[in-house]
């Protein structure tokens, strides 16, 4: 596998070829093209809402949406030039053209070519849970040496990652980019487009299961591609994976984890030893298993960065939570916890063991979203949390029809079309002294729930 990796590479990373990128003539000379004015470019955009004076726009041609069609408004926003499509015959709006085989591979290739004229040290963070968080502590901890550049929220796709890449100031030491995967060679194509000197795996989980068939197992395959990049010098991943990764280099291989003392890392009651040997004893603002999971991963990375422990703790007032992840808020005496960014089997687990316990008198409510996609694994996914929430609800309410058979493993669970529903029998049964969790898939938009309270 590594030679067909390295023979895709070998000729897509020539330090000879290093284009600024901050005129229409660099950029059009980095596509091929020739004899375009050397206009000062502010940013690149390929949603023509977002355009402003100055402004790249990529006309992107998707299944659903075509960009062509939105070169007249990219225009009118300001837009002075515009990536289109060979085969495109229509009017220019007063933008230049610059036609292309394939815009969106001129997108990443350009991406790659910021990379190549940037000293920044890439660290690539992927998984079913926990990628975004632990991403957004590393970089935080990592400005405690390093001026940092990183994705923002989760922008983590094809399309999304080489985006941020190229609207990036081009100062950053260090760049920690998210990578998000929904179908087999995602992860590979954008180590592709930045090739990551350090790699982590947070976890693996059931998550856009319906692109793999082979479960966790080819999920755990296709995330671990990610420590295939040409610059690999450390790959990091949770220690509970090393029965499903099977090619981290192990010269380059380490790993953390809350549970086996024989990780790399491991984290216990707030102290954290390296290889066995005692660390440093962190004061967290948070006790929750997948924060501190995801913080583990961070300090441990931030330590291959040549951090001290001393430095990282100092950034830990700065750590801060992504709105919608185990969010808390209370109203008339009732805790309510907006966990509705997401959900897997995997993080609706850790969801329930992070629940807090009620007040004397109090319950603890669930209202759960169907989890999708999760193709033929669905209804024992299902099934398999409907039976766990067991054990920690005393009332159910569930939300979409693929959630069903969740419902069905509940006693006396109530079932809802859409979250807004639930949350109109919500606020019928909600009293002083409840805990209530409101979680599920992002396309159940489960915190429609709260709109009813």
């Amino acid at each position: 596998m590594q030679s067909r990796v390295e023979d895709i590479f070998k000729d897509r990373y020539d330090l000879d070829c290093k284009i600024m990128l901050k005129t229409l003539a660099q950029i059009a000379f980095s596509l091929g093209l020739r004899n375009q004015p050397s206009t000062p470019m502010a940013h690149f955009q390929i949603d023509s809402r977002k355009i402003l004076p100055g402004d790249l726009f990529f006309a992107l041609k998707g299944a659903r949406v075509d960009g062509h069609f939105f070169l007249e408004e990219a225009r009118k926003k300001g837009a002075i030039a515009a990536v289109v499509e060979k085969e495109y015959t229509g009017l220019d709006f007063g933008m230049t053209l610059l036609p292309v085989e394939n815009v969106e591979k001129s997108l990443q290739a350009l991406a790659r070519e910021k990379l190549l004229e940037s000293s920044a040290r890439v660290i690539g963070i992927t998984g079913s849970v926990g990628k975004t968080t632990t991403k957004d502590f590393l970089a935080e901890i990592l400005q405690a040496k390093y001026w940092v550049g990183k994705t923002p929220g989760n922008e983590n796709t094809q399309l999304s990652l080489p985006l941020v890449i190229l609207n990036s100031s081009g100062d950053e030491e260090v760049f920690v980019l998210e990578m998000g995967m929904e179908q087999p060679g995602d992860i590979f194509r954008l180590i592709e487009i930045a090739p990551p000197e350090m790699a982590v795996v947070t976890q693996v989980a059931l998550a856009h299961a319906s692109y793999f068939p082979g479960g966790l197992e080819e999920i755990a395959r296709n995330k671990a591609e990610i420590f295939l990049s040409p610059k690999l010098k450390t790959a990091l991943y949770c220690h509970e994976l090393n029965c499903f990764l099977s090619y981290p280099p192990r010269d380059k291989a380490l790993t953390f984890s809350l549970d086996n003392k024989a990780a790399d890392y491991f984290m216990e009651d707030g102290k954290v030893f390296e290889k066995g040997l005692f660390g440093f004893a962190f004061q967290l603002p948070f006790s929750e298993r997948q924060w501190l999971h995801n913080f583990l991963a961070a300090a441990s990375l931030a330590r291959q960065m040549d951090l001290e422990w001393e430095a990282i703790a100092s950034r830990i007032p700065f750590l801060k939570i992504a709105p919608m992840r185990f969010e808390r808020f209370e109203n008339k005496g009732t805790l309510f916890i907006n966990d509705a960014y997401n959900a897997n089997p995997e993080s609706m687990r850790v969801a329930f063991l992070s629940l807090p316990s009620p007040s004397p008198g109090g319950r603890r409510i669930g209202v759960l979203g169907a989890m999708t996609p999760l193709g033929v694994f669905s209804i024992a996914a299902h099934q398999e949390v409907g039976l766990l929430a067991k054990n920690y609800f005393d009332i159910l309410l569930v939300v979409g029809l693929e959630a069903m058979p969740l419902a069905q493993c509940f006693p006396h669970a109530e079932f809802f079309k859409n979250a807004l529903e639930a949350g109109v029998r919500l606020r019928e049964i909600v009293s002083a002294g409840d805990v209530v969790l409101v979680k599920g898939s992002r396309s159940m938009r489960m915190e429609d729930a709260f709109m009813a309270l």
